[in-house]
């Protein structure tokens, strides 16, 4: 058989204009997908969303700059894709006979030094030469490319962390999730989505010599792929998140401030990772998770008891007949206002007119900052009860970001 020229899958578009279009129509298809299922709030997918959906709001970028974002990406990349693709209008000619004899000889070869000329007849022969060339031979070419893609995008992606400019500019606008879903797949600046994702497609397509049906799968499935690793559900019965490791659960560790320099591997395997030394497991998240989570606990815990044990001994002292001291700060925290110096002003006056005749008086070494008596002695003279610390407790602000108790937010770590 001569050979032949191979015709386009629909008579009316190439196969080249179809590798182009047809990761567009994935994207926005799944995306639009997942999309709907969040909306939705469906009880049994809501069980498997990875972070609650409160906690979008914790995202730095809104939904319509993310769509328009992605929007010039696929303009960049459809782009270099017709330069790759579509420019190169030479037709795809293939021998099939001369492949299908050429798998047959080395087939035959590899038999022969065996020497089991006798156990495989010539049929046998021919169906594993049909297979090899048409089935091991595209899967080797898959590979090739996805090993490509995985390499290529690991290095430039813990570069993009390791060289603080290259985050600065250009990375950190993706990690303005924390809480990914699918639209934002591609939200990435145009300079880093152009090398990462469209030169590093390309390059792959080219160097595992796959034809244009091959570039049409492979773009397509890339494509399937990275939305769905932020798609934002951990999803068992999903076929993309069971047969690859590195999938919507995995992506997202890297997303949290925890695991920002952990988790580079995407968008198929995770072997880099692991090679060297930036893998984090779910169970290990798991584990930082809970110990900032017994932290918090344990400071709130502090807190509490500090602020029940000063409000006992201003219990006490209004018991037994001391004024107890207005702290400016209440005022503030309870009526958002800055006014309190009458407070303080009181507490001057009660100073200069001297103690009250006839009550008891707990003295500041007499008192443990957790509220307990440390001695017994008592004197006739009184005051106001003043808790070492007590104002400086009162106008502590504390706030709980992210499972940890301090002064500032995540910041630009995300």
């Amino acid at each position: 058989m001569a050979p032949t020229v191979q015709g386009p899958l629909f008579s009316f578009i190439s196969d080249q204009s179809l590798a182009l279009l047809l990761p567009l129509i994935v994207y926005w298809t799944y995306s639009l997908f997942f999309h709907w299922i969040s909306l939705q709030e469906f009880p049994w997918f809501e069980k498997y969303r990875i972070h609650d959906k409160e906690e979008e709001t914790r995202n730095r970028v809104s939904l319509p700059e993310v769509i328009k974002a992605v929007i010039v990406q696929q303009v960049l990349q459809t782009a270099l894709g017709f330069i790759v693709v579509v420019a190169d209008d030479s037709d795809m000619i293939f021998d099939d006979d001369a492949s299908l004899a050429k798998y047959q000889m080395w087939i035959s070869s590899l038999i022969s030094l065996a020497g089991l000329q006798t156990v495989f007849a010539q049929t046998t022969i021919q169906t594993m030469a049909h297979i090899a060339y048409y089935y091991l031979e595209t899967g080797v070419r898959f590979f090739v490319a996805m090993s490509f893609l995985d390499t290529w995008q690991y290095f430039l992606h813990r570069l993009f962390h390791n060289v603080p400019y290259l985050y600065k500019h250009f990375h950190s606008r993706h990690h303005r999730f924390y809480v990914t879903y699918s639209f934002g797949a591609l939200y990435n600046h145009p300079f880093e989505g152009f090398l990462m994702d469209s030169v590093g497609a390309s390059l792959a397509f080219l160097l595992s010599g796959m034809g244009n049906r091959g570039a049409l799968v492979f773009f397509s499935f890339s494509t399937l792929k990275t939305v769905d690793d932020h798609c934002g559900y951990n999803l068992p019965f999903n076929p993309l998140q069971t047969l690859f490791y590195n999938n919507a659960d995995y992506h997202d560790i890297h997303h949290q401030n925890f695991g920002i320099k952990s988790n580079f591997s995407q968008p198929f395997g995770t072997i880099w990772d692991h090679v060297l030394g930036t893998h984090m497991s779910r169970e290990e998240a798991n584990k930082i998770i809970k110990m900032k989570e017994e932290r918090k606990a344990a400071r709130l815990s502090a807190l509490s008891s500090s602020k029940t044990a000063s409000l006992t001994l201003t219990n006490e002292a209004v018991a037994i007949g001391a004024k107890p001291i207005h702290n400016k700060d209440e005022d503030v925290h309870s009526s958002g206002n800055n006014s309190g110096n009458d407070s303080h002003e009181e507490n001057d006056n009660s100073e200069k007119r001297g103690p009250a005749p006839g009550l008891l008086r707990r003295t500041p070494s007499s008192v443990g900052f957790d509220g307990n008596s440390t001695s017994t002695g008592v004197s006739t003279t009184t005051t106001a009860v003043e808790l070492p610390g007590y104002r400086e407790l009162l106008a502590t602000r504390v706030r709980v970001d992210n499972g940890i108790i301090s002064g500032k937010g995540q910041g630009k770590a995300l």
